[in-house]
């Protein structure tokens, strides 16, 4: 494991995302409200709604990881994360983690056992963007 490397179990990578869910949902408001204005009060497409979270969420993050290494909800629980390649945390890597975050959602956090059983502790979102945590 790296020296500056922190372990961030499950429950605690949970209650940070708790935390960054109540800001996004003042996203997806503005967002969406401003979606609505825009096309005069009718969305008339289903697939806009689903699109413009998707696209909301990722901005979110991918601001806050590339602008400082952490969300709000990862500042209040005191870790951030970086790149373990030692080169910056770039587009790509916030890509694949966002992705790979969701895919996590979808089997219900499971991927989240890989912590316990890795080497270095990390999950699967940890491995597959080269990025880990460390302590603030």
């Amino acid at each position: 494991m790296n020296n500056k490397s922190y372990i961030v179990f499950p429950i605690k990578r949970i209650a940070a995302s708790v935390y960054d869910l109540f800001l996004l949902l003042g996203v997806w408001f503005a967002v969406g409200s401003f979606a609505v204005w825009i096309n005069g009060g009718i969305i008339q497409t289903k697939w806009v709604g689903p699109l413009l979270v998707i696209l909301s969420t990722w901005i979110f993050y991918g601001y806050f990881w590339m602008n400082g290494g952490k969300t709000l909800g990862m500042a209040v629980w005191n870790f951030e994360i970086y790149s373990t390649d030692g080169g910056e945390i770039t587009l790509k890597k916030v890509t694949i983690r966002f992705f790979s975050n969701i895919f996590t959602i979808f089997l219900a956090g499971l991927p989240l056992a890989l912590i316990y059983f890795s080497k270095d502790n990390l999950s699967l979102s940890d491995y597959l963007s080269k990025t880990s945590y460390k302590k603030i």
